[in-house]
C-alpha cells in the first residue's frame, strides 16, 4: 500500500476490490503431543474489520502467528488476494502487506515520531540519514492523524503509541493489520479515539484482523467475527449486526455464560473496621480516612489520574506517600516497599502481569512460591515438601490448566497466567488483597472464575480492594464503590444502589474543567 507521492494516509481516495484479502484453507498446526489448530478455514474481506474470538488457549495466538509468518502451518494453506503464500517468515509476510501490532506497542522512546514511522527505512543521502527529507515525507504522511513528526515518541499517550504502530505498518506497505488486544490499558476516551482512527483507515481500504476479549468492543468496531474453540473454527465470518453480547459469549464458550453476582451483605461486618487508612498524603493523594472491613470487597473507581489506582499502589509501597494504617490493635506507617507490605499482610496484583506479575521463563511452581519463600524454607534452605504442599494447594484451588506445576509459565494462556499471579499472592497469606484490573486480557469464562475465587477469599475474611475500569464488572462483584476525583475519595456508596452512568457522571461533573455534557457525549449516556 505505502504512501505513493506522500499523500496523507487519511485522505487517500481508493477503490476497494470486492472479495477476501486473506483466506485460510484447512490450516492444521501440530506441536509435540498437541494439535493446536484443526482444519481452520475462514476469510477476511478487503476493507473490513474482522474480529477473531476465542477463549485463552483456543488457538487464536497460533493462528495469528501463522498469518503473520512467525510459524508455518503443518498442513493447509494461506492465501492473500487468492494467491497461496509459499514462504512463512515475518519479512515475507510483511512483504505481502501483513503486519502484526502486539499489545505492547513497539516504539523506540528515544527517537522521534518520524524516525519511528520509518524505522530502519529512513531516506538516505549517501551513508547518512536525510533528516530533512524524512521529516518532509513524515509530515505529509501524518497529516490529519494528530501526530507531530518531530515529537519524541517517549512522550506519546498510550493511544498515540498504538496509532504510530499502525501507521508504521501502513507506511511499510501494510494492507492487513492484525491488532492483538490493542485496547489494553486504554481509557474509554482513548479506546474511542483508536476506534475512530480505525474506521477512517477502513474507509480508505485498510483491512484489520481484531482480537479482543471484550464483547462490547467487538460489537462496536467489527463488521464480522470468526470464533475458535479448542483449535476448531466454530463460527466463520458471522455478521456482527445480527449478534449481541450474550450471543458472542455463547459462541466463544459453547454454552450460555452465567455472570457472577456477589451476594450483598454476605461479608462479615464487625463493629470496628479491620483496616483504617489515615492521613495519606503525597503524589497528589489527599486521603483523611478510608475504612475497609474484613470479608468486604470494595471497588475503587475514577478517571485516569483520579487517585483510584494510585491509592492501591501507595498502600503496597509502590508510591512514596506519608500516612498510617491501623489494623486491629496495630498501627504502622504506610509501607515504603512491597517487602514491608507483604510482612504487614498486604498483597497487590499488578494490572500488567507480564511486566510485574510473573517470570515467564520460570515454572509455575517457582512463580507461586516467589513471594513466600520464607514460609517454605528453613534457615535459608528450601524444604521441597513444604514447597510442594503450597504449590499443589493453589494449583488445585485455582484450577490452573497445565500439564504440571513444572511447566513454564510462558506456555500458559493469559487466563492461567493470571491464576498463577493470584496463587503467588495468596501463598503469602494476605489479610488485605489489592487487585488492579484483575480480569484484563483474559477471556469471558476465566473472568467469571476469577470473580468467584475473589468472592471465596472475601468470605474467608480477607479484605479486598478492586481497581478496574470495567464498571459493569465492578458493580456486580463488590460491596461498596469509593469514587476518587483529583486524588481524593469523594463518594462511598453501596454497589447495589449505583449504576455505571451514575459513577461516570459524578466522576466527570466533579472534576475541574469537565462537564456532565462532555461525559454524556463521550459515553453515550442519556442527558439527566
Amino acid at each position: 500500500m505505502g504512501m505513493p507521492g506522500g499523500v496523507p494516509i487519511l485522505f487517500r481516495e481508493v477503490s476497494v476490490a470486492p472479495g477476501p484479502l486473506l483466506e485460510t484453507r484447512n490450516v492444521i498446526k501440530r506441536f509435540t503431543g498437541v494439535i493446536a489448530l484443526k482444519g481452520v478455514s475462514f476469510a477476511v474481506e478487503t476493507g473490513t474489520i474482522h474480529g477473531l474470538l476465542g477463549e485463552n488457549g483456543a488457538g487464536k495466538s497460533t493462528l495469528v502467528k501463522i498469518i503473520a509468518g512467525m510459524q508455518a502451518p503443518t498442513e493447509g494453506e494461506i492465501l492473500l488476494d487468492g494467491t497461496p503464500v509459499v514462504a512463512f517468515d515475518v519479512k515475507a509476510m510483511e512483504g505481502h502487506g501483513v503486519f502484526l501490532v502486539t499489545q505492547e506497542p513497539a516504539v523506540v522512546n528515544e527517537l522521534s515520531v518520524a524516525e519511528n514511522l520509518m524505522l530502519g527505512r529512513w531516506p538516505r543521502r549517501g551513508v547518512w540519514v536525510d533528516s530533512r527529507r524524512m521529516y518532509d515525507l513524515a509530515t505529509q504522511f501524518l497529516e490529519g492523524t494528530g501526530l507531530d513528526p518531530r515529537a519524541s515518541a517517549g512522550v506519546l499517550s498510550a493511544v498515540d503509541r498504538r496509532k504510530l504502530n499502525i501507521l508504521r505498518a501502513l507506511h511499510s506497505g501494510g494492507r492487513l493489520i492484525i491488532l492483538d488486544e490493542p485496547t489494553t490499558a486504554l481509557t474509554t476516551a482513548d479506546r474511542r479515539a483508536l476506534f475512530d482512527f480505525m474506521r477512517r483507515l477502513k474507509a480508505n481500504g485498510v483491512t484489520f484482523l481484531f482480537i479482543s476479549h471484550y464483547n462490547e468492543e467487538i460489537l462496536e468496531i467489527c463488521d464480522s467475527v470468526s470464533v475458535l474453540r479448542d483449535g476448531v473454527l466454530v463460527v466463520g465470518g458471522q455478521a456482527v449486526s445480527a449478534l449481541d453480547s450474550e450471543a458472542l459469549s455463547t459462541m466463544v464458550l459453547g454454552r450460555g455464560l452465567e455472570l457472577f453476582h456477589r451476594a450483598r451483605g454476605a461479608a462479615p461486618a464487625p463493629e470496628e473496621p479491620a483496616w483504617r487508612f489515615l492521613d495519606i498524603r503525597g503524589r497528589g493523594l489527599v486521603i483523611d480516612r478510608l475504612d475497609i472491613r474484613p470479608g468486604e470487597i470494595v471497588g475503587f473507581a475514577g478517571l485516569p489520574g483520579s487517585g483510584a489506582q494510585e491509592t492501591g499502589r501507595a498502600l503496597y509501597g509502590l508510591l512514596p506517600v506519608s500516612g498510617t494504617i491501623a489494623f486491629g490493635t496495630q498501627t504502622f506507617r504506610i509501607p515504603t516497599d512491597p517487602a514491608t507490605a507483604l510482612k504487614r499482610g498486604i498483597a497487590y496484583l499488578s494490572d500488567d502481569r507480564l511486566k510485574d506479575g510473573i517470570i515467564t521463563i520460570e515454572s509455575i511452581r517457582n512463580n507461586i512460591v516467589l513471594s513466600s519463600l520464607s514460609s517454605v524454607s528453613v534457615a535459608g534452605f528450601l524444604r521441597p515438601a513444604r514447597e510442594r504442599s503450597v504449590v499443589e494447594r493453589f494449583f488445585e484451588m485455582l484450577a490452573i490448566k497445565a500439564r504440571s506445576p513444572d511447566q513454564a509459565v510462558a506456555a500458559l494462556s493469559g487466563g492461567n497466567q493470571q491464576k498463577v499471579c493470584l496463587s503467588r499472592l495468596l501463598a503469602t497469606g494476605p489479610k488485605l488483597l489489592i487487585l488492579n484490573e484483575p480480569t484484563r486480557g483474559i477471556d469471558v469464562g476465566v473472568k467469571e472464575e476469577v470473580h468467584r475465587i475473589v468472592d471465596r477469599l472475601a468470605r474467608s475474611g480477607v479484605a479486598v480492594i478492586i481497581v478496574t475500569s470495567d464498571l459493569d464488572e465492578m458493580l456486580r462483584t463488590v460491596d461498596r464503590v469509593i469514587l476518587f476525583v483529583d486524588g481524593r475519595p469523594v463518594g462511598d456508596r453501596a454497589a447495589a444502589s449505583l449504576t455505571k452512568d451514575e459513577i461516570l457522571r459524578e466522576a466527570f461533573s466533579t472534576r475541574p474543567g469537565h462537564t456532565v455534557r462532555k461525559f454524556e457525549l463521550e459515553a453515550g449516556a442519556k442527558p439527566a
